[in-house]
């Protein structure tokens, strides 16, 4: 009678099973010689082993957490995180080598277009409900995006760099990415924007090729909605005004618009015409007269406008 083929990794039922299986009716345990009573105390006292086990502490460093026989430890929000349980009952947690979702690496701009084999960094967005760690809660739609399951966060952009804002997700249906100058999308940004298919659908996405042209601040919002984005910044030298939609650029010691002329919006020195900048001073000229700083004067003009 060979009971002691049962393994400690055996359950109960398993016991029973290959107990039975030996087809040999034990009778009365007195009449069975020693070692058969020895191997089927010493059978029972493995499973019995496992069964009263004491378990295992977890503990984070400060708070301790205590698992025994008959609770279950779940492993959630595995995201790069792999576990495995196996039949000696070892848990096995796998760190990935390389964790590029929701660790704001991929969204924050740290690498060149390092996104597997794709020319552009692909960043997942859903839209959900708003909660309080949207900068925009309470204002505009009570929806939000979610930019690789974080919620609206703001958003760095490199040059040379091609961002791609994968709304294949069902949840964006009706809520299609745009870029914007300001966060109340009063002027659309199209420059190096392409969109394709139907948010919600497959292969729906709004792209963006980011240059040193590209505006320091853009928002990313919803065409159809209020509010739904953030601040995406760009490490550049053109700033956007959203008044009249000009990106004025600042390169070489000059600031220029789109159209090449220089304006400082409500700054003390103001025109409606030109400015000509020469060796004995500035001239203004509004088309009709003309009006003329010395050359101490075109300093102290030009200081200020570089001190702002």
């Amino acid at each position: 009678m060979a009971v002691r083929s049962v393994a400690s990794t055996n359950s109960l039922e398993t016991f029973r099973t290959t107990f039975n299986s030996l087809g040999t009716d034990v009778g009365d345990l007195s009449s069975l010689s020693t070692t058969a009573k020895g191997s089927i105390v010493l059978a029972i006292n493995e499973i019995n082993t496992s069964v009263t086990g004491t378990g295992f502490t977890l503990s984070d460093g400060s708070t301790t957490q205590t698992i025994v026989t008959g609770n279950t430890l779940t492993v959630t929000g595995t995201t790069g995180v792999s576990a495995a349980v196996t039949a000696t009952d070892t848990l096995t947690l796998t760190l990935a080598n390389d964790i590029s979702t929701n660790v704001y690496a991929d969204v924050l701009g740290a690498q060149h277009n390092a996104d597997g084999t794709n020319a552009y960094t692909s960043i997942v967005v859903k839209v959900a409900s708003k909660t309080t760690n949207h900068i925009y809660e309470g204002t505009g739609s009570s929806n939000g995006y979610k930019l690789d399951d974080v919620e609206s966060p703001f958003v760095q952009f490199e040059p040379g760099n091609t961002y791609r804002f994968d709304q294949a997700d069902s949840s964006n249906s009706g809520h299609p990415l745009l870029f914007y100058l300001d966060a109340a999308k009063n002027t659309v940004y199209s420059t190096g924007v392409t969109t394709n298919g139907t948010p919600g659908s497959a292969g729906a996405y709004t792209q963006i090729v980011v240059s040193t042209a590209t505006p320091q601040r853009l928002y990313y919002q919803c065409s159809s909605h209020g509010y739904m984005g953030n601040l995406a910044r760009t490490s550049s030298t053109s700033f956007a005004d959203t008044a009249t939609s000009a990106i004025l650029t600042v390169k070489g010691g000059s600031i220029t618009d789109s159209s090449g002329a220089i304006s400082f919006g409500n700054e003390n020195l103001t025109t409606t015409g030109s400015i000509t900048v020469g060796s004995s001073g500035i001239t203004f000229s509004d088309g009709t007269s003309q009006t003329s700083a010395g050359a101490t004067n075109a300093f102290a003009i030009a200081q200020a406008v570089a001190l702002g």
